[in-house]
């Protein structure tokens, strides 16, 4: 499997955990939400915006993550380079 494809496959995995975590997190604030009295309802659309807003967050975590693991790895890489020499 290429480095690509382990990357982008990490990355999906994190972000379907971090999507479930926020699916079950959305459920159970909509029932504790429907247990108080005269609590108004969930708008769906809200959470779906906001679920969005939350994976793109993660995402873009990540990608500066990997950029600065490349970076480090290449600048580590580099020197042992150097030393090497």
């Amino acid at each position: 499997m290429a480095a690509q494809d382990q990357y982008n496959e990490a990355f999906k995995q994190t972000q379907d955990t971090m999507l479930t975590a926020v699916d079950a997190w959305t459920r159970a604030f909509q029932q504790g939400l429907s247990q108080l009295p005269g609590a108004a309802p969930v708008d769906p659309a809200q959470v779906i915006d906001q679920v969005f807003d939350f994976a793109a967050t993660v995402l873009n975590v990540q990608r500066e993550f990997a950029k600065q693991l490349v970076a480090s790895s290449t600048a580590t890489a580099d020197a042992l380079r150097s030393g090497a020499k």
